[in-house]
């Protein structure tokens, strides 16, 4: 059964992004935490014009989600990608940061940033690493020790005509 993406848009789909990100934060290390979880009111306020928030679902079952949002006019920041365990080596993670990417086409974004933590979020470093993610400079704080900081260049229009 493929993996299906769909853009967060409907108060059913914004509580199932909240109920997502509740047990993201629950399997995270203490240390690792991004403290207390939006409402679903709180999700759809952030997401559903200024930004976007994608959920992977396989048959019925939602099992993952990511959302990205605008940082500045150049800037956009990936948060919270998160695939259930059970829907782990489906190719979800992969194909949600590729609809987040997706999303920024045309928006003048030059940049998408994201934390992670390589050491104990190495399944995430890697795979951003293998979209084109590289280190860079901290964009701003973060509430954890121990980030690392990434960020993906995104080529204009007019340099794919080149």
């Amino acid at each position: 059964m493929a993996v299906e993406i769909r853009r967060a848009n409907s108060d059913a789909d914004f509580q199932e992004l909240s109920e997502l990100l509740t047990q993201y934060e629950a399997e995270l290390a203490p240390e690792l935490r991004h403290g207390s979880v939006p409402s679903a009111d709180e999700l759809e306020a952030a997401y559903a014009t200024a930004g976007a928030a994608f959920l992977a679902a396989k048959g019925a079952s939602v099992i993952g989600c990511v959302a990205v949002t605008p940082l500045d006019g150049e800037t956009a920041l990936m948060v919270r990608l998160f695939v259930k365990p059970e829907g782990r080596g489906a190719g979800a993670a992969r194909a949600l940061v590729t609809a987040a990417l997706r999303s920024l086409e045309g928006s003048g974004c030059r940049r998408v940033v994201l934390d992670t933590d390589k050491q104990r979020l190495n399944a995430a470093y890697q795979l951003y690493r293998s979209m084109g993610f590289q280190e860079c400079a901290p964009y701003g704080p973060v509430t954890y020790a121990c980030p690392t900081f990434m960020e993906r260049l995104l080529s204009r229009r007019s340099d794919l005509n080149r």
